[in-house]
């Protein structure tokens, strides 16, 4: 049996992620995990992970998720040429897909109305945090995107808009392997 810490914040929102990044890189450098699962439309909040990363001599991989084109309407990427150059420069993976709980399903709500079941398990994860959501959902994008690997532990943040204000231990699986899903341990979140 291990005891570990986990912080509650009283709010979600960018004011947790200094707190969220400094919870996963010492949980990463304590427990050996070798990749640390980021969401940022941006990349600002990538950006402060390596940086946090880097003053805590953490040498695992960072992996960051992005929007796919056209998220926020037309054909839009959110994450600028110049700031995915800098993020890849400093020897992080850039991944950039559609959303693994909603995807085409959204569209087709959208059109038709009814739920899907990525959906429905989206919506299921946002009970507990929307940050948890976003974690899952990055964790399953990298995998799918080959960026991590399915055979062990990692580490996701995901946040309630900007910044992070979640993470969680869990071990990633493929879309099309879903109940592989191992969510080991939440290191954060937000209580409301």
């Amino acid at each position: 049996m291990k005891e570990r810490t986990v912080w509650y914040f009283e709010a979600p929102g960018p004011q947790n992620t200094e707190k969220a990044l400094e919870c996963a890189v010492k949980r990463a450098k304590e427990g050996g995990i070798a990749y640390l699962v980021v969401a940022s439309s941006s990349g600002e909040t990538a950006l402060r992970l390596g940086e946090k990363a880097r003053q805590e001599g953490y040498q695992g991989k960072i992996v960051v998720c992005t929007y796919h084109a056209g998220f926020s309407g037309g054909d839009e990427i959110s994450l600028s040429p110049e700031r995915r150059a800098l993020l890849e420069s400093m020897g992080m993976a850039v991944v950039q897909g559609s959303h693994a709980l909603s995807g085409i399903s959204r569209s087709f709500r959208q059109r038709f109305g009814g739920l899907s079941i990525p959906e429905v398990i989206a919506e299921s994860f946002r009970r507990i945090s929307e940050g948890f959501k976003v974690a899952v959902e990055v964790a399953i994008m990298a995998a799918d995107a080959g960026a991590i690997p399915t055979t062990q532990d990692v580490i996701a943040l995901g946040g309630s808009g900007k910044g992070a204000d979640t993470a969680i231990l869990l071990r990633p699986c493929h879309q099309n392997s879903f109940f592989d899903l191992k969510i080991r341990e939440i290191l954060c979140m937000p209580r409301s």
